[in-house]
């Protein structure tokens, strides 16, 4: 399944490129369906822009939904998948890997480390884990 991300650049006023998306006043799109685009999600997710699954609703919309009080029914965004390193080469999971926040980066590291470990178990990647347990201990 394709996750479309709307992207929000650090510099609102930003219209160009960057890493292969267009932006405009601020704001791109790309998903997740080429290994192009999963690499530019995971440079935005390392360089802090704005990122979250893309649910359709333009700018307008929810400006009229705030004014009016209404919100218009729509079908419920679909749910982002898990992030599976067997649909990824070795330098995209260590780099989803690396990509990691602080708040529940344990959690997701393990369970990706443990889905590589069952799955592919490449060695480059399961040294990641060993080594992240270590630097805990």
């Amino acid at each position: 399944m394709t996750t479309k991300y709307r992207v929000e650049a650090p510099v609102r006023s930003f219209s160009g490129e960057s890493v292969g998306v267009h932006f405009h006043k601020g704001t791109g799109y790309v998903d997740d369906s080429t290994k192009e685009g999963r690499a530019a999600i995971e440079y935005f997710r390392r360089h802090s822009y704005g990122l979250a699954a893309d649910d359709g609703v333009t700018d307008e919309e929810r400006v009229q939904e705030l004014v009016t009080g209404v919100v218009a029914e729509r079908e419920p965004p679909a749910t982002a998948q898990p992030f599976d390193p067997s649909k990824h080469d070795a330098p995209e999971v260590l780099a989803y890997l690396d990509s990691l926040g602080s708040d529940d980066s344990v959690a997701e590291h393990e369970r990706v480390i443990a889905a590589e470990r069952d799955g592919k178990a490449r060695k480059t990647i399961l040294a990641r884990g060993e080594q992240k347990q270590e630097d805990q201990a």
